[in-house]
């Protein structure tokens, strides 16, 4: 592999552990003295929207949002935002704080459940559900009647809410795309400027950089991340995990279609055989020997900063059009001795200006519409934009984690020929049925 080959590689690697932020559990901190709270006496407003003198300290927990090149540089933006928040409550101490994404909920629930954690954390759509089940998150409504509310797309906040209550603010939103070797294209005697926009369109694609001796596009099923591997071709079939009144119908028609899609995609060799258990098959599409990856953003920009020939095209329709994409958001624990002053820092850190310098770093799209001009004229951006309509992030439920390498495991049986399809997907179901009892 040539030098370059090398480092693009190392890239995707990176671009991969970000994919999978979405999908993994990831310190210390402390919030010290309690902050002096005085309300303006004889108001009947809630308690979020009293005059406020804000003093003490606020634990900020954070992740590694950037590559490490970039570290210094998404640095100077939360300084930014610790300045900004400080011009309006000078008497705030703010102690930022970067924790791994690995074991992350662990280390927050622990951390929480010790009365030592954070007064703000990052959450993710489907940890939402999960941690206020719990009791753990302070519900923001109360604070909110200052905020331009309307300002953020309504499926950032929708990500942020539980059974109709907001417990957390959103900062950035993802899409998801296929991601094409324009040079397959061409030797497959295709156009890359005509991208399938339908499964029945791929398909006829496939077939042929299958016949040429090529793989037709990856699937991690060795990720125990099914937001980036079975849930979006799920949603696209027409089917679902959970539906929207708690229903079980993952081995529903569309459900066990979708799973006899992906077996025929191995059977096929469509997909490699090292489906089954590989994490990242990132390699295959880097060494010219892939059709089409499901990519980020930040899959994007090093594309394009490695200058690959590649053509990025929407996620593919077949009973409907859907991608997966993440909502990232900031919450306030209802244990925290600050709580005021917590809930005032993740204003800041979600308005406008600090949506916009965070994203155009981290290539992520704002979740507040006044902010989405940073990609203005940015052809590769704009379709992201577009697909933000139609993603969805994740399963919202309180097993969501849970149940992922349990549905993986199902899927790695069907692939290795122990289980049909249907078998498969009953025996997801009754796993998931398992968790939500225990739930």
């Amino acid at each position: 592999m040539t030098k370059r080959s090398s480092l693009l590689m190392l890239a995707f690697v990176l671009a991969l552990s970000m994919l999978l932020t979405a999908c993994g559990s990831g310190g210390a901190g402390s919030s010290e003295s309690p902050g002096k709270e005085t309300a303006t006496p004889g108001t009947d407003q809630p308690e979020g929207q009293q005059e406020q003198t804000l003093s003490g300290t606020i634990t900020v927990w954070v992740h590694p949002y950037v590559s490490e090149e970039k570290k210094n540089d998404m640095k100077a933006v939360f300084d930014g935002v610790i300045s900004e928040y400080n011009s309006k409550y000078p008497d705030v101490k703010v102690k930022l704080e970067e924790i791994p994404w690995k074991n992350r909920e662990q280390k927050i629930l622990t951390a929480l459940a010790a009365g030592n954690g954070p007064d703000v954390f990052y959450q993710l759509p489907d940890q939402i559900p999960q941690f206020a089940s719990k009791d753990v998150l302070e519900p923001l409504g109360p604070y909110m009647d200052d905020n331009q509310m309307d300002d953020f797309t309504p499926g950032a906040l929708a990500a942020g809410t539980y059974q109709d209550t907001l417990y957390a603010l959103p900062i950035l939103q993802e899409a998801q795309l296929m991601f094409y070797n324009a040079d397959i294209i061409k030797e497959i005697g295709e156009d890359p400027s005509a991208l399938p926009q339908t499964w029945d369109e791929f398909n006829v694609w496939a077939e042929k950089a299958v016949a040429k001796g090529y793989y037709a596009r990856d699937f991690n099923g060795g990720s125990a991340c099914c937001n980036a591997t079975l849930y979006p071709i799920l949603w696209q079939q027409g089917g679902d995990v959970i539906d929207g009144n708690g229903e079980i119908v993952i081995n529903n028609e569309a459900g066990v279609r979708t799973f006899q899609m992906i077996k025929d995609m191995y059977d096929k060799g469509w997909i490699p055989k090292d489906s089954i258990s590989n994490q990242d098959q990132s390699a295959e599409f880097l060494s010219g020997k892939m059709l089409a990856v499901w990519g980020s953003g930040f899959t994007q920009t090093v594309l394009k900063e490695e200058k690959f020939n590649y053509a990025a095209g929407p996620p593919l329709t077949g009973a409907e059009q859907a991608s997966f994409g993440t909502v990232g958001m900031f919450a306030v624990p209802k244990n925290s001795k600050n709580k005021q002053a917590a809930v005032e820092f993740i204003k800041v850190l979600t308005n406008t200006e600090a949506q916009k310098k965070f994203n155009k770093l981290a290539t992520y799209i704002p979740t507040r519409k006044s902010a989405s001009s940073i990609y203005e004229g940015d052809k590769d951006m704009e379709i992201f934009l577009e697909v933000t309509a139609y993603t969805r992030p994740g399963v919202m439920s309180p097993v969501a984690r849970t149940i992922m390498p349990k549905i993986q495991a199902e899927l790695a049986a069907m692939l290795e020929g122990g289980k049909s399809p249907q078998e498969a997907a009953d025996a997801a179901a009754k796993a998931i049925q398992d968790d939500m009892n225990k739930s």
